[in-house]
């Protein structure tokens, strides 16, 4: 096995870290949030890790440039509103990323969030696009796969995958959470099949974006 040097710059409370770490990679995981840092310290497996800290993906100063194989941002963009802020924090995990090196992405899709809550009748649709228009009153900022693709390549990104991490599950959660285990197996079995496909790809929540940094930053 390659080993890699990753970081994981959204590590809520270290689902990903610990996960590669036990695979052998050598793997910082940092968060903005103290409490979620705290967590990650508390674990058992916590000297797994090769550092632990507080960051911001705004700001990665704190790590040197190309400094790391594989770069994970999975969490940030949920709740960056504007453009800039979310071109701004793609190039700071493209900057502390080798050339080659790997970056992912993981975003929520507008359209998913139109469709999935809109109430009976439509009696909510004019508040809920001004809401996803402007953000001013949801924590959860939506964006499209489209506008994810032009912010990886105008950061020096060549995208490689872009992929429904969830496909129409979200959508039909009320269908899906009642089936059998044997039925939802062959549901999953259907989404990573069709996984890239464009037309899955607009309805899925969570969109998930691979790509390789092709320009030092």
């Amino acid at each position: 096995m390659i080993q890699s040097k990753i970081l994981d710059a959204c590590a809520g409370t270290g689902r990903y870290s610990f996960y590669l770490a036990d695979k052998g990679h050598i793997v910082t995981a940092c968060d903005l949030v103290e409490h979620n840092v705290n967590v990650i310290k508390s674990k058992p497996a916590a000297n797994k890790l090769n550092e632990i800290s507080t960051c911001n993906v705004l700001d990665l100063s704190q790590f040197d440039t190309g400094s790391f194989d594989v770069v994970l941002c999975m969490g940030a963009i949920y709740h960056l509103g504007t453009d800039t802020e979310k071109m701004q924090a793609i190039s700071e995990c493209v900057r502390v990323c080798k050339p080659g090196g790997y970056i992912a992405l993981s975003y929520i899709n507008y359209f998913a969030v139109t469709a999935a809550e809109l109430a009976d009748g439509l009696a909510n649709l004019d508040e809920l696009l001004a809401a996803l228009k402007d953000g001013s009153d949801n924590m959860w900022k939506a964006t499209t796969p489209a506008n994810m693709e032009q912010y990886a390549k105008n950061a020096g990104i060549e995208v490689t995958h872009n992929i429904s991490a969830d496909g129409l599950s979200f959508i039909l959660r009320d269908k899906v959470n009642t089936a059998t285990d044997e039925m939802f197996d062959k549901w999953m079995d259907f989404i990573y099949a069709h996984c890239e496909n464009p037309s899955l790809l607009g309805y899925s929540m969570h969109g998930l974006l691979f790509g390789k940094k092709i320009n030092p930053r």
